[in-house]
């Protein structure tokens, strides 16, 4: 058995197997570079499992294969795939966390030459520290100390938000359930937000593509960077109706017994994908 384990062929078999996890975290990365990930409620502790059980399984396999130059490159890859992960999902530690570790360790038990680390390691801190510097200095350029937050009924409870609109429980339900958010084509979907700023707020309305979501087993992939502002002009507190009157229009009424409005929606007047919304352009 330790003859057969300790066959360079079978090192090297295990090295380029190895491979598909990286290709794993590179889709990933991409996937949620164009879409927003939303792991589903019933499904999150298995998604986890699975994801962090992989990142052992194949940390033990690279591990394994750390003297193969396949796997000192894979560890290169990873790393710089990780960096982007983080900054097109900062916050979600336990996307980001595992495949980290897994690029680290990896990175510094592999057998590239002590100069080539050196050299890669320096890059790396740099890139890191430096990227998550101009991430966070890029979003408080474009969104100051503006701060948005879904209004749906799974608001979290005992945060300014939830306190603001507790009492709206049972319209946010309505407002905010699949049959009148999404468009009667599928189309298209609005969803209502709460903006906090250093004015007095507002309650916006927005329109994004629907029927371009992908649903999967463990998550749903969202459509982003193409957002259409119906209104800002929402109090805050208040809880607007809104629905769609047919494919194409909208109608809202801010406050209660207000003027009723009513927007088309139509590819023409959505707007182009923005693909730098994770640094607070939109």
């Amino acid at each position: 058995m330790m003859d057969f384990l300790s066959n360079v062929w079978v090192k090297r078999t295990v090295a380029v197997f190895n491979i598909m996890y990286v290709g794993i975290v590179v889709m990933l990365t991409y996937a949620t570079f164009l879409y927003t990930l939303e792991i589903n409620e019933s499904s999150e502790k298995a998604f986890y499992a699975i994801y962090i059980v992989a990142r052992i399984v194949f940390m033990l396999l690279m591990l394994f294969s750390r003297d193969q130059v396949v796997t000192g490159i894979s560890s290169l890859v990873l790393l710089t795939s990780v960096f982007c992960l983080l900054l097109f999902n900062m916050g979600n530690w336990l996307l980001i966390i595992p495949p980290f570790i897994v690029g680290l360790v990896v990175f510094f038990a592999c057998g590239l030459g002590d100069t080539t680390k050196v050299v890669m390691g320096t890059i790396f801190l740099l890139m890191y520290v430096l990227g998550v510097v101009a991430y966070i200095v890029m979003n408080m350029l474009m969104t100051g100390n503006s701060t948005e937050t879904l209004i749906d009924i799974n608001l979290e409870p005992g945060t300014e938000v939830y306190d603001l609109y507790k009492s709206s429980a049972e319209k946010i339900n309505v407002m905010t359930n699949y049959e009148n958010t999404v468009s009667p084509n599928g189309k298209y979907r609005f969803y209502i937000a709460d903006v906090q700023n250093s004015f007095k707020g507002s309650v916006n309305i927005y329109v994004v593509p629907y029927g371009e979501d992908k649903d999967l087993k463990f998550f749903k992939l969202r459509q982003k960077g193409i957002k259409k502002t119906i209104s800002s002009q929402g109090k805050r507190g208040y809880v607007p109706d809104v629905g769609w009157l047919d494919d194409t229009h909208i109608f809202y009424r801010l406050v209660d017994g207000g003027e009723e409005h009513v927007s088309e929606v139509n590819d023409a007047i959505m707007p182009d994908k923005q693909y730098l919304g994770f640094l607070g352009l939109s």
